[in-house]
């Protein structure tokens, strides 16, 4: 048994400055998703934001340690907590690019609290020479709840209970605090598609493992976000969340149970999503989904036998956002293929998309193929091993440097082609609006209702209307009009005439179906065109914006108890304090 009165756990992401080059970091590592990897390139149009790193509270929620998770840290942050001597154990979670700020931090445990044991987490334990590297006592394989339930000598198999957490922090679009906030979910870990390139898939042993094994625990961990958080739009961390489909329609039932239209933002693969059809995400409340697309030329078999440009096509005219993502300098790709590659991604049209390099991440399939065919750079920085600066292996066709300069045209070349991806996204919002609204009409009319057994919408005798759609709909409105106040800083900064004309259309149109801005949405104008006023010159003085994330500091349990805290003291983030 632990003796909860001399054991005290610290879990702890890795520390600020973030985005910065210096000895522990580099400036393309931002530790942020979306600027890092999706709306790369579209400058002051890109939306700014920090996820919190949701598997430290979901851990510190489920074991009975008292524990302390320090969030966005700077480096007095972190030494003020170990300088405390209150630790018994320290959790370093960190990625590979971020190996040199795992080691500084540890170094500084061994110094100056040597009792404490060192647990390292995450992705970046897979690098092969860690041992050399970091200096610790214990890594975290797998899932880390179950993991950490066995460390201390814990039931691993007790019921997963769910944190209450909010999405992101820091969050901006056009230097102004505009963007909605949203709760975090996560149901399970890990994918069983086990494409040897994904390191999630691999770090949880190419199995997935339920946290929510029900539609009923989501739904009342949504429910309970929404009590705590206020907020009815949630983010479902999920490698392919509809690749249980047993689950996700039961998470349908209990909403239309409860009469709550909560709206989602998850991940699929695109032959999942052609297995459930989209009436039935629309009327899950799907309104964003990430898919690999990868490569047109369908190497992978998630996508093989689909029109990949049909199926986005028909999710945006039903106002789910999609974001695509390509893999780039793949194993057939020559100067030829890859630009063929990068058209072919960009005339699909998704909202956003993610270029990515094809990266042998330690821990997957292909690096170990790489590193036994001898293919890997040796001494390559850490640094700079995220898929977003250089290759780090040999390819045939191309070198490190050039592997630089196409990643950062393609991302350029889907701005200028298709604008930002704000403006693509309020679109999908108008769009799926009167198409659902339509639908909707015409379904009543002919007496359509729907049928959970075969997630179709069939004949009745009744003519009602559909109540629960109702409500969707109502969410969709909400939805498109969300973005009317930014849509006139959008088109003084659009980067080219067909830009500002997308944009133009889309206002005209807005003002057709919802007739005149409100007073509210005019003075949000005028805010956000202040805003980014300011926020241009910043970037046009130097270069990137940064803000570097408050740091969070959140207690779970006090020292000796084995109680946790009040269900909302995780999601209001107990403590805050700048860097």
């Amino acid at each position: 048994m632990i003796n909860y009165q001399l054991t005290n756990l610290l879990l702890t992401g890795i520390v600020k400055p973030y985005g910065v080059d210096d000895d522990y970091g580099e400036a393309l590592c931002t530790m942020e998703l979306l600027n890092n990897q999706v709306t790369r390139e579209q400058g002051i149009h890109s939306p700014r934001s920090n996820n919190l790193s949701f598997g430290l509270y979901l851990m510190a929620e489920n074991i009975n340690v008292p524990t302390t998770v320090l969030d966005f840290p700077s480096w007095r942050d972190f030494t003020r907590e170990i300088d405390s001597g209150k630790y018994s154990h320290v959790g370093i979670s960190f990625i590979v690019p971020n190996v040199l700020k795992a080691r500084r931090m540890a170094k500084y445990i061994r110094k100056n609290s040597p009792h404490a044991k060192i647990i390292l987490g995450g992705h970046g334990t897979a690098i092969p020479e860690l041992d050399e590297l970091v200096d610790y006592d214990d890594i975290c394989h797998g899932e880390g709840v179950s993991w950490l339930r066995n460390y201390f000598g814990e039931d691993p198999n007790r019921p997963v209970k769910h944190p209450t957490l909010p999405t992101s922090v820091s969050a901006y679009i056009y230097g102004a605090p505009l963007l909605e906030k949203a709760g975090i979910i996560i149901p399970g870990v890990g994918c069983v598609n086990s494409c040897r390139f994904c390191a999630t898939s691999h770090k949880f042993e190419r199995k997935y493992t339920p946290f929510l094994k029900t539609g009923r625990e989501i739904f009342e961990a949504c429910q309970k976000a929404e009590e705590n958080l206020r907020v009815r739009d949630f983010g479902l961390m999920d490698e392919n969340f509809c690749k249980n489909p047993a689950r996700a329609t039961q998470l349908l039932v209990e909403m239309e149970k409860e009469k709550k239209a909560y709206t989602f933002a998850t991940f699929s693969s695109a032959e999942t999503v052609q297995s459930m059809g989209v009436d039935f995400l629309v009327r899950l409340g799907v309104n964003f989904l990430w898919i690999g697309v990868e490569s047109k030329a369908n190497i992978f078999e998630k996508t093989r036998g689909i029109d990949i440009k049909k199926m986005i096509s028909d999710l945006q005219n039903h106002g789910i956002t999609v974001l695509a993502s390509v893999i780039l300098f793949l194993e057939h790709h020559n100067k030829t293929t890859l630009h063929e590659d990068v058209d072919w991604a960009i005339d699909l049209d998704s909202d956003l998309m993610q270029f990515m390099h094809f990266t042998p991440v330690p821990g997957t399939r292909l690096f170990r193929e790489y590193m036994e065919e001898g293919k890997l750079i040796q001494d390559f920085p850490w640094q700079k091993q995220h898929g977003q600066d250089t290759i780090f292996f040999r390819h045939p066709h191309f070198t490190a440097e050039e592997s630089h300069v196409y990643l950062k045209e393609a991302f350029i070349k889907k701005y200028h082609t298709q604008g930002p991806g704000v403006l693509n996204m309020a679109w999908t919002a108008l769009k799926g609006y009167r198409t659902v609204k339509a639908e909707m009409e015409a379904r009543q009319n002919e007496r359509l209702a729907w049928d959970p057994t075969t997630l179709k919408y069939s004949p009745t005798s009744s003519g009602q209307s559909d109540e629960f759609m109702q409500l969707r709909l109502e969410a969709m409105r909400q939805n498109a009009l969300k973005f009317r106040p930014v849509l006139n800083t959008t088109l003084k900064y659009a980067p080219n005439k067909a830009t500002q004309e997308k944009c133009r259309r889309l206002m005209v149109e807005l003002e057709r179906t919802f007739g005149l801005p409100s007073l509210k949405d005019r003075l949000l104008d005028r805010l956000v065109r202040v805003s980014a006023c300011f926020e241009n010159r910043r970037i046009q003085k130097k270069g990137q914006v940064m803000r570097q994330p408050l740091r969070l500091r959140t207690r779970y349990r006090t020292q000796g108890s084995q109680l946790s805290p009040p269900a909302a003291a995780p999601a209001k983030i107990a403590e805050e304090s700048a860097a």
